[in-house]
């Protein structure tokens, strides 16, 4: 009996091997919902609660978060098709920046000089052909004289924190390398270093570009990314609460 139904059997084994599609195969629908689209968008997406304990001081006197949404993340940048990743706080130039918190620093750009305009805009174009703002672009020409601090992971936990004073104007000598900086410890002067008007000689449009990027497994978050604007602001004005101690 059971050697007159094995040739049947084998048969529809082989038929439905043949007729099966790679891309139907059990083994490739695991593959896929291994991990979901929504685990996905979790690992790029900003989640607030992430920082609902997190308090900084405000880097410049006499400054609040500005309420102006071209001045906070998210904002869309059509010069250099790209978004803005952080705050901009407007202060007169030469105005003291300090540290938001303690770090080390890992960025302290002593020798920076700015690029001539032509080459600038060069570059700017060059941003609009490939669709986005190219990396090396942005951290080595359009952030101007920067510093760069290194908080670890234990500042938002369960990220390695890091913070981006740009445009500055001025660095303090002691801001090298390695060194280890106090939260309020002044690091530099507001400048517009990296921006048109410096390429012209101008200071105009002085301010500090801050942001914040969080780091984890292979992802890198800025502070506040795609967060509606009223929820936005409001948690940036939480987390800036502290100001800068009087004596720093």
């Amino acid at each position: 009996m059971l050697t007159r139904f094995l040739p049947i059997f084998l048969f529809q084994i082989i038929l439905c091997q043949g007729l099966e599609n790679s891309n139907t195969s059990p083994m490739h629908v695991l593959s896929i919902v291994k991990e979901p689209d929504i685990l996905k968008r979790q690992d790029t997406t900003f989640n607030p609660s992430w920082v609902k304990e997190l308090k900084l001081l405000l880097p410049c006197k006499n400054t609040k978060v500005p309420k102006r949404s071209t001045r906070l993340p998210n904002a869309a940048r059509s010069y250099r098709n790209g978004t803005h990743r952080g705050i901009d706080f407007f202060a007169n130039w030469g105005t003291e920046v300090a540290a938001v918190a303690k770090g080390f620093v890992i960025r302290a750009d002593h020798n920076y000089k700015e690029y001539p305009a032509d080459f600038r805009k060069k570059l700017l174009r060059s941003a609009g052909k490939v669709g986005h703002t190219p990396s090396d672009i942005f951290n080595s020409v359009l952030l101007g004289k920067s510093v760069f601090l290194d908080h670890g992971f234990d500042l938002v936990p369960g990220f390695r924190a890091i913070t981006i004073y740009a445009h500055l104007s001025s660095i303090e000598d002691n801001i090298t390398g390695g060194t280890l900086v106090e939260a309020g410890q002044i690091i530099g002067r507001t400048g517009n270093s990296g921006t048109e008007p410096s390429t012209l000689g101008s200071k105009k449009d002085a301010h500090l570009h801050w942001e914040m990027i969080l780091q984890k497994n292979n992802k890198e978050i800025y502070l506040g990314k795609d967060v509606p604007y009223e929820k936005l602001y409001s948690m940036l004005v939480n987390i800036f609460q502290k100001p800068i101690p009087k004596n720093s």
